[in-house]
This record gives C-alpha cells, sequence and structure tokens, in this order.
C-alpha cells in the first residue's frame, strides 16, 4: 500500500470510526483503536492521560480497559475537561471510573503514585513529552505502556524551529534509553509506544 493508498485508507476509516462531532485532525481512528487495544492487552486497572481530547481518547481507553478501570485525566483546560466529563456521563462511565483533574500536568503527575499505573497516555503538546516520559516512567508498574501522539511533525528533518528540535531530542532520548522498549509507528501524525522494562 501506497502513502496515496494509505491516505485514502485512513480517511475512510476515520468516516466510518469516529465517534459523532470528534474531530479527525486532532483524534485519528486509527490511534483510538490503537489506545483500546493497548489498554485491553495490559489489562488496564489503572490509567493516566494527560490531554484529555474532549473525552474522545478516554472513552477510547475504557472500551478496553478493565471493567474496573480507573481513568486519571489531567487536563489544563477546564472546558475540554468539562467535555470530556459529559462525554463519560453519556457513555454511562461510573464517576467512581473516572479522575478528572483541570490543572497544569506538570504540576500534577508529581502527586501520583509510583508504579501505580498500567498505562500513560501523553496527548497534550508534544514539547511536553520529555517531561512526562520521566513521570511515565516512574508511574508505570514493569510492562506498563507509555504512548506519546503527534510526534510526525517534528520528525521532519528539513523542520528546525526549537519545538521541533526538542521533539526529535526527546524522540531519541527515549528510543536509547535502557528503561524502555519502544516503537515509533507511523500512525495518523506519529505515535511512539514505550514498554518499560
Amino acid at each position: 500500500m501506497d502513502a496515496k493508498d494509505l491516505t485514502t485508507f485512513t480517511d475512510a476509516w476515520n468516516a466510518v470510526r469516529l465517534p459523532a462531532g470528534a474531530d479527525a485532525t486532532t483524534v485519528d481512528a486509527s490511534v483510538l483503536s490503537l489506545l483500546a487495544l493497548l489498554a485491553s492487552m495490559v489489562d488496564a486497572h489503572a490509567a493516566v492521560e494527560v490531554g484529555s481530547h474532549d473525552g474522545t481518547t478516554g472513552l477510547a481507553l475504557y472500551s478496553g480497559m478493565a471493567s474496573d478501570g480507573v481513568l486519571t485525566s489531567v487536563e489544563a483546560d477546564p472546558e475540554r475537561l468539562r467535555l470530556a466529563k459529559e462525554a463519560f456521563a453519556a457513555a454511562d462511565i461510573p464517576h467512581a471510573r473516572t479522575r478528572l483533574i483541570a490543572a497544569d500536568p506538570n504540576e500534577v503527575l508529581s502527586r501520583l503514585t509510583d508504579g501505580g499505573y498500567d498505562l500513560f497516555v501523553s496527548g497534550g503538546k508534544p514539547a511536553d513529552h520529555a517531561g512526562f516520559a520521566d513521570q511515565a516512567a516512574r508511574l508505570l508498574r514493569p510492562g506498563g505502556v507509555a504512548v506519546f501522539l503527534d510526534l510526525s511533525d517534528a520528525m521532519d528533518l528539513a523542520r528546525r524551529e526549537p519545538a521541533q528540535l526538542s521533539v526529535r531530542a526527546f524522540a531519541d532520548a527515549i528510543q536509547s534509553d535502557e528503561r524502555w522498549l519502544t516503537s515509533l509507528l507511523p500512525l495518523a501524525n506519529g505515535v511512539l509506544l514505550a514498554v518499560l522494562q
């Protein structure tokens, strides 16, 4: 399948699979499916996400998590978190399975329990991935999975802006870090998976 065919396939997949009202430019259906698959594979009882995407990513995680799984969603934008709360309520996700925190993730993550999570999703600004990777290494149990979204823009070697260089340095660092087993996937806007060894 060449790049044009892959783009056509992805556009068709998004049209069919995205929840009503979800914006395909910010949440790709292939990424949502991946999140659900990963949550199921690690039998996630506890997951944390940075950036709520109005609840779309959380709903994908819930669809794969254990039936008693709890999602901690940290979002700096209260409005986006409100929309996530509404999405979870509409999907009949029990309130006890959600921890919605409207705050700066850099301040919140350091207060979460060491080794208490099965899955970590960094879906905020790619420039923040490096700091969140250090938090993920502390928060995840061995065998836990970290997911970092939207890396493709930074992987364009022609771009030399500080933000792109920062994300590129993060990707290089985590892929050479012996604590992690990693894979960079050409899904949507680029997804980096990392399993904590």
